[in-house]
């Protein structure tokens, strides 16, 4: 009998096992194997893939307590990288749990079942493995803390979409969808997100992630106060410690942001009791004694000293005397604050974000106190040191590139005043400065040398214990401030992330060199002959040959001298050959010799003539700058004013003048006071009647021109622009007149200007274009035409025919690559080394090479970061198996983003009819292009044709092709792991009849 039951139990439960092998079926069977098999097997392991990249994240984060913390540590863009494998083993474990285990067919109803409203709902539902949503959602978590957030979002609106009416698992998805919108930045979304959440139903488990995801909105949204509610009851009700930390830590600052000292005191407290990692505590400390109240500062500053000079803190230097210059600041006490925060940088020993921050807070007090040249310098070390993320990291790149343009010019207007105030001092004084500046120089140069004798011994010290550290055994014992021991090995192991440490992965380091790059050389164009400063690739005043091997003295025109003491140059000849010259050069060039510095000064009529010269063009530059980049509109009337009445005979007055008028225009908007624009209009006119500029001003019609010619300047140019593409030359000429007389200086002048030099070539005009186009390249040297006309005058000087009947100045549609392959026509150049072959030639009709397919679209007028999303969505959800990869490209004003990788063209064509079959997809598409292309072709466009090059080849070669049909392997691998028919049928024949009761097989509850 025993043997019996259990041969019976046997039978039972292979009968069981083969039933579950099929997710085709819906049965009791069926649920409970796939459901167990689910939770054991697959989703176990993915789970705990997912827990091993949690604790890497949580070890491997750096946070920055300089400034607000993110709520959870993937807000911070670093740390996403980190535990990256393991969420990638998660995201391939969820996937083929859903694969293999999804049960999407429907029960058969068993005859005489009552039809109640609770079984109608749950015949309604899409998927009926009761486990299955659990793989879903890791699927999307791993995704979302991988950094991976426009997926994750997909994945989760598509969980929605799946189990909706199943308000538990719909809800936690909400939560999550709401933490990826707002990671992206899309507040409005995240906040509709958690709008849908049913708070009525919400499980109780799931209260505070609800409350979490609302204070992180809340926060990305600027609604600190809102936010305070939900940041205190995420802090309470974190279990684990160092992140409950965390959450106080950024409780505190929110307090603090909202000007509640005593409960930012409490909650900085509160993280000190918690006894977190060191750096943790101690920023928390110092943040204490910022919501201190002012009165006593006192107190505060010498409580921040006493912490400057314990050993333990030797490495948070940087923190601390940021805090202690925020104190000063407070107090409004400046000079201190600079100090503080100059000794912050001098102490700091990380060179990372920290550093950044005081770099940028010094950038910015500068700024504020017009002391141009030290924000420049600030500036840009913060350029380098913080992250392209941070929220004030493209002000402040936008500042720097404006300084770089104006400190030259106010450098040299210091330098130049300075030089002339010496030259009219009495000689006895004069000499008494440089004895002066002299002596200034050699006490820098003993503080260089001790610093420098200070800094090699330091040097030799770490390299001795380093080789100290070396002979130990493998595993050493290391004790760090405010820690345990800990057991660290010598071996050297890659960063976290599979990151490792070449120069080139690292983009502060990146940054910091461009920096340093920027220092030396100025900011420059990557290209051929970088070094030189001139922007033009020809020579202005003839068509002679251009030397690029000539040397040049590249300091004297990139280095910008902020004193009188710079450093020397070598003398160019050799005392060996002249002794006397030698030693007279040798003295003009030592900074310890007067000599030196009355070489620099201008004392004879030449010299000030030099001077006067340098001190108007900085005066100029200094006023183009701040009116037109800074709109400092009072700095800029300073600066102009000065020119016009101390440098009369200025070669530009006249464009001074009207520079001049324009910035009191100005300040009478803004400031809505009088002005001297009509005087200075007055003097312009009567000064040089036949200047430009004056005709402008003289014009009757100059109010209305104003106000309206910029648009009746683009429609006269867009007119022009047609007729030069049919050939009316007549029509494209007369408009070039009238664009001289009406609006010679609106600004399509310049390529007013080509269009009509074009029109002159193709009449055989040939010096008259070049001439024109010489003109345009004087005048217009920063348009973006200019170097397409420099590089046509170019290839003239070296000796190349122009093609009369060369024009494509087509769309962005019809752009080459570069103005070279234009140039390239109009020179009709045929060499073998830049010839283009047609179009037929150069792109291959092959069909079974790797394909990819591109979305394109004019730059600037597509949100890609949506773009993104709806197409991963719509990925996701229609191809659950085959994973593409979206990136985006740039190229001539073209935006793409490239789907790939398809294995040939048949795959690609499959995807473009099903993407556009999809009535939501085709919608959000319009407008952009589908490119379908393969690798070898893409490789051939972005190198020289344009982009309707390929579409004329494509409908002539790849158009006509019939849609494949694909038999066994296509794009959308099967969603069921479906049986083929025999399968189903042998296995039918041996499954006994089971009852379908939708209690029957939900062993494991939500």
């Amino acid at each position: 009998m025993k043997r019996k039951v259990i041969l019976l139990t046997g039978i039972l439960v292979t009968l069981m096992l083969v039933a579950g092998c099929s997710t085709r079926k819906n049965t009791a069977g069926t649920r409970f194997y796939h459901a167990l098999t689910t939770r054991y097997n697959v989703y176990f392991n993915g789970n705990e893939a997912y827990k091993a990249g949690l604790q890497a994240q949580q070890q491997g984060n750096k946070d920055n307590y300089m400034e607000m913390l993110p709520l959870y540590p993937s807000g911070n863009k670093e740390t996403t990288g980190i535990g990256t494998s393991d969420y990638e083993r998660a995201i391939e474990k969820a996937q083929k749990a859903i694969r293999q285990h999804s049960i999407k067919r429907r029960p058969i109803r068993k005859p005489g079942r009552a039809y109640t409203d609770e079984y109608k709902k749950w015949l309604a539902r899409r998927e009926f493995n009761p486990f299955i949503h659990r793989a879903w959602l890791l699927l999307g978590k791993a995704q979302y803390q991988k950094g991976d957030f426009p997926e994750a979002a997909s994945t989760f609106s598509y969980i929605v979409r799946l189990y909706d009416g199943q308000t538990s698992i719909t809800s936690e998805a909400l939560i999550w969808l709401s933490r990826c919108y707002s990671a992206l930045g899309w507040q409005y979304d995240a906040e509709d997100a958690l709008n849908r959440v049913n708070n009525d139903s919400l499980p109780l488990s799931l209260a505070v992630p609800y409350a979490s995801a609302t204070g992180n909105y809340l926060l990305g949204s600027q609604r600190y106060k809102e936010a305070i509610p939900h940041l205190e009851k995420t802090a309470k009700n974190e279990k684990n410690k160092q992140q409950k930390a965390r959450c106080y830590y950024l409780l505190g600052q929110t307090y603090q942001l909202l000007q509640q000292p005593e409960q930012a005191y409490q909650s900085y407290s509160k993280v000190i009791r918690l006894n977190p990692p060191y750096e943790l505590a101690l920023s928390a400390r110092i943040r204490q004694t910022e919501v201190m109240p002012t009165a006593n500062s006192r107190k505060i500053t010498g409580k921040l000293l006493r912490l400057s000079k314990d050993e333990k803190n030797e490495e948070y230097l940087d923190q601390i005397y940021y805090a202690l210059g925020n104190v000063y600041l407070a107090g409004k006490d400046t000079a201190q604050a600079l100090s503080a925060y100059h000794k912050g940088i001098e102490k700091s020993t990380r060179n990372g974000v920290e550093k950044g921050i005081l770099q940028l807070t010094l950038g910015n007090l500068y700024w504020q106190q017009a002391r141009y040249a030290e924000a420049q310098k600030a500036y840009a070390e913060a350029i380098g040191l913080i992250d392209k993320t941070h929220r004030e990291y493209a002000g402040i790149t936008t500042r720097s590139e404006i300084l770089d343009e104006l400190v030259p010019h106010t450098n040299a207007i210091q330098l130049q005043d300075s030089l002339q105030h010496l030259a009219g001092m009495p000689e006895a004084e004069r000499m008494a400065v440089i004895e002066n500046i002299i002596a200034q120089v050699i006490a820098r140069e003993e503080a260089e040398r001790k610093a420098a004798e200070e800094a090699e011994r330091e040097t030799n010290r770490l390299q001795m214990r380093e080789e100290v550290e070396s002979q130990l055994p493998a595993t050493s014992i290391i004790s760090k401030p405010g820690q345990g021991h800990t057991t660290t090995s010598q071996t050297t192991q890659p960063a976290i992330g599979g990151k490792q440490d070449w120069y080139f992965y690292n983009p502060q380091l990146v940054e910091q060199g461009k920096a340093e790059f920027q220092r030396l050389w100025g900011r420059r164009k990557l290209e051929d002959n970088w070094r030189r400063k001139n922007k033009t690739v020809v020579a202005l005043d003839d068509f002679e040959e251009i030397d690029y091997s000539e040397p040049e003295d590249i300091a004297s025109k990139d280095s910008i001298r902020n004193s009188q003491e710079n450093e020397t140059t070598e003398s160019s000849v050799s005392p060996e050959k002249d002794p006397k010259k030698g030693n007279t050069d040798s003295i003009a060039n030592d900074t310890h010799r007067p000599e030196y510095y009355l070489a620099q000064i201008p004392l004879t009529e030449k010299a000030m003539q030099a001077s006067n010269a340098l001190l108007s063009e900085a005066l100029y530059g200094a006023g183009m700058v701040f009116k037109d980049r800074m709109h400092d509109f009072r700095r800029a009337e300073a600066m102009f004013e000065r020119l016009i009445r101390q440098f009369p005979d200025f070669a530009q007055a006249d464009e001074a003048y009207y520079q001049l008028f324009l910035t009191e225009l100005a300040i009478e908007y803004y400031e809505k006071k009088g002005s001297s624009a009509e005087k200075y209009k007055a003097e312009l006119i009567a000064r040089f009647p036949e200047s430009r500029y004056a005709k402008t001003l003289a014009d009757p019609d100059f109010a209305e021109n104003a106000v309206h010619g910029k648009q009746r300047e683009d429609s006269l140019y867009v007119r022009a622009y047609e007729h030069f593409q049919i050939g009316d030359t007549t029509t494209v000429r007369a408009a070039e007149h009238l664009s001289s007389e009406i609006y010679p200086l609106g600004q399509h002048r310049p390529k007013f200007m080509f269009l009509e030099a074009v029109t002159r070539l193709q009449g055989g005009e040939t010096e008259r274009f070049l001439a024109t186009l010489k003109e345009l390249v004087q005048q217009y040297p920063q348009n973006e035409i200019t170097d397409l006309a420099a590089h046509i005058l170019k290839g003239v000087q070296e000796g190349r025919l122009l093609a009369r009947d060369s024009h494509t100045f087509g769309s962005i549609w019809q752009r080459r690559n570069a103005e070279l392959a234009e140039a390239g026509n109009l020179l009709g150049d045929n060499s073998s080394s830049t010839a283009i072959l047609p179009p037929d030639s150069a792109f291959s009709t092959e069909r079974n090479v790797p394909f990819l397919f591109i979305l394109a679209y004019e730059e600037g007028k597509v949100n890609e970061n949506m773009l993104l999303f709806e197409v991963a969505r719509y990925n996701f959800s229609t191809f659950l198996v085959k994973n593409f990869d979206l990136a985006f490209a740039h190229e001539r004003g073209i935006g793409m983003l490239q789907i790939r990788p398809f294995n040939n063209y048949d795959e690609t064509q499959q995807y473009f009819r099903r993407l556009y079959a999809n009535p939501e997809m085709a919608a959000r598409l319009s407008g952009m292009r589908a490119i379908l292309i393969s690798e070898a072709n893409y490789a051939q466009l972005i190198k020289q044709y344009s982009f309707d090059d390929y579409d004329a080849f494509y409908r002539t070669h790849f158009s006509s092709i019939p849609e494949p049909e694909l038999k066994g392997y296509t794009l959308d691998e099967p969603l069921l792991n479906l049986p083929t028919e025999e399968e189903e049928r042998q296995r039918e024949e041996n499954l006994p009849a089971e009852e379908d009761d939708p209690e029957n097989g939900v062993i494991f509850g939500d």
